[in-house]
């Protein structure tokens, strides 16, 4: 059974060629059949038909000619002047009579040859052997003649009219036999045309039958594939205006396993899909990059699966902003709000990142896969933050006479390490989020923002992932409060190849500095840190360093000095006061 609609219209074309085919073989076979009569006729049958007229027609001047001859002998004499121009005459007449035999005779040998299906039955049948004895015949009268003749010139004139009367019945037999010959040939050719005649009015027929036949069985055979193909269009048609009506749930389901079949699998899979995009949509809205929304929306279990991931997340404080809340209008706070969420979102879906949520004037955003490579988010995460604290300078510079100088700015922590990551929530409200202790790092990160007067910390892990894409410098060893965990802290400066030589040599001191300082060398290491503040005299890091160096000497921590520092109060500012 043809299953696809190519294999049913090659089918139908098929068909149309194998009827085709069938009726020019028949066509051609029976015009073969009638160009061989026709040529049987008109190449050998009429040429003998016209040589033996020739013949008979010779004979009868022949024996007028004789008669005439012998009138002169029986009136004048054998020695009559007459006599031998009659003579040449009758002998012109015989050569011509036997150029006429051989004619038939070589014209009977050519069909019998060349189209034996013809010669070898009926009134052909032995036409050359006919021929050949009628020729005989002639020889016997021509004999006969010759003998008259002699006896004329030998003056023996009864012998002469003897041998007339045999010449004359060997003529009159001559005469009827082609006579009866010619009658045979003509009604022969008659009878061929007539049948030539009745085989094209049978050819056009059949052919006429078979055209007929043809046009029914292909008008048969479109009709049934148009019906099908007309109402599978159709009912494509309604469910695709049902999917455009918000019908969602609308399917096809055509029989088979053909090319109607696989557009039904088609449209099923599409509609599926379509279900699943409009609930991300729902569930995402505008938060998420639409590059990263199609990455997870080309993964179906995504909305109703969680699993540990191993992510980078970023959280994002806004420092002052209780103050600029209780100093302005209405009107243009959420001005300012609107343009600070927007410089801060953007970047994050800008680098492939999906913005988790908002708390008031933070925002906290996280990257991995399915939306970054496993080893990139890092870096996105980095690169994100660097932007987002050029956005808010740019903001700043709009919003000056708004802020003035009362320290409106920004404190970013980014943390990477294992999360759980999917929906998550009750049935009525959930959200695609993560959870874990990443996430808690990451806000930590932030907040310790505030102890080292830097805007952008990140974990060891996340320095790892993204040392070859940004420049960082390795600011400082903690034991976080409560735990026993030493935590590496890394201020991401710039990305890679945008730091300045005098920059570089600032980090530079400062992470020699910070190694003497984790030795205890602290007399080589206060020099440095000087220096550092030489070059930025608002690096609290560096000062922070030097004021935790003279408190360990005078050995406000409890346990021997092994380069970790631990925190009491994480809050705290008095670290960095002189």
């Amino acid at each position: 059974m043809l299953r696809t609609v190519r294999a049913k219209f090659v089918g139908v074309a098929a068909f149309f060629v194998v009827c085709l085919t069938i009726g020019t073989g028949f066509s051609v076979i029976q015009s073969l059949g009638i160009n061989g009569d026709l040529e049987a006729v008109s190449r050998y049958v009429t040429p003998v038909k016209d040589a033996l007229s020739d013949v008979r027609a010779r004979q009868l001047e022949q024996i007028a000619l004789l008669d005439r001859y012998m009138r002169v002998v029986e009136s004048e004499g054998g020695d009559a002047s007459l006599l031998g121009g009659l003579e040449i005459e009758i002998k012109a007449k015989q050569t011509q009579i036997e150029q006429a035999f051989r004619k038939a005779f070589t014209s009977a040998a050519l069909g019998r040859a060349q189209a034996s299906s013809h010669f070898d039955q009926g009134v052909l049948l032995n036409l050359d052997v006919r021929m050949r004895e009628f020729a005989d015949i002639s020889s016997q009268f021509n004999i006969g003649m010759e003998k008259l003749l002699d006896a004329v010139h030998q003056g023996d004139i009864t012998t002469a009219q003897r041998q007339e009367n045999v010449v004359r019945g060997i003529h009159r037999n001559i005469v009827l036999n082609l006579r009866s010959e010619i009658l045979r040939l003509e009604r022969y050719v008659a009878e061929t045309v007539e049948a030539v005649s009745a085989r094209e009015d049978f050819l056009i027929q059949a052919e006429f039958i078979m055209m007929l036949i043809a046009a029914v069985a292909g008008l048969g055979i479109a009709y049934y594939l148009g019906i099908g193909v007309a109402r599978t269009v159709n009912d494509t048609t309604k469910a695709i205006n049902s999917v455009q009506s918000g019908k969602l749930d609308t399917s096809l389901d055509f029989k088979g396993q053909g090319d109607f079949s696989a557009l039904a699998n088609a449209f099923n899979r599409m509609t599926r899909e379509l279900r699943v995009r409009f609930r991300m949509r729902e569930r995402f809205g505008k938060y998420v990059d639409p590059k990263v929304l199609n990455n997870l929306l080309s993964q179906e279990t995504a909305l109703e699966t969680s699993q540990k991931r191993v992510m980078t997340v970023s959280v994002v404080n806004l420092t002052g902003f209780d103050w600029l809340a209780e100093h302005t209008a209405p009107e243009k706070l959420v001005d300012f709000l609107n343009d600070y969420l927007t410089a801060m979102t953007e970047p994050i879906s800008g680098h492939s990142g999906i913005i988790d949520n908002f708390i008031g004037d933070r925002v906290m955003g996280f990257w991995g896969p399915p939306f970054c490579n496993e080893k990139s988010h890092a870096m996105h995460a980095c690169k994100a933050a660097l932007e987002q604290v050029a956005r808010f300078n740019a903001l700043k510079t709009k919003y000056a006479d708004l802020i003035g100088d009362h320290g409106l700015d920004i404190r970013i922590g980014i943390a990477t390490g294992e999360v759980v990551v999917g929906s998550i929530g009750t049935d009525k409200s959930r959200a695609y989020t993560v959870v874990g202790d990443c996430v808690n790092y990451a806000h930590r990160l932030e907040k310790a923002n505030r102890i080292y007067g830097t805007r952008i910390l990140a974990s060891n892990e996340t320095a790892s992932l993204a040392s070859s894409d940004v420049e960082m410098r390795d600011l400082d060893h903690v034991v976080l409060l409560g735990t026993e965990k030493v935590v590496y802290l890394y201020e991401i400066l710039s990305e890679n190849g945008q730091l300045s030589d005098e920059r570089r040599e600032w980090r530079k001191d400062y992470e020699t500095a910070i190694g003497f300082y984790r030795e205890g060398a602290f007399e080589e290491a206060a020099p440095l840190f000087e220096k550092v503040l030489d070059f930025n005299n608002g690096d609290f890091a560096a000062q922070l360093m030097i004021n935790r160096m003279e408190r360990l000497s005078r050995r406000e921590q409890d346990r021997e000095w092994n380069g970790t520092w631990v925190v009491r109060d994480p809050y705290e500012r008095r670290d960095v006061e002189s």
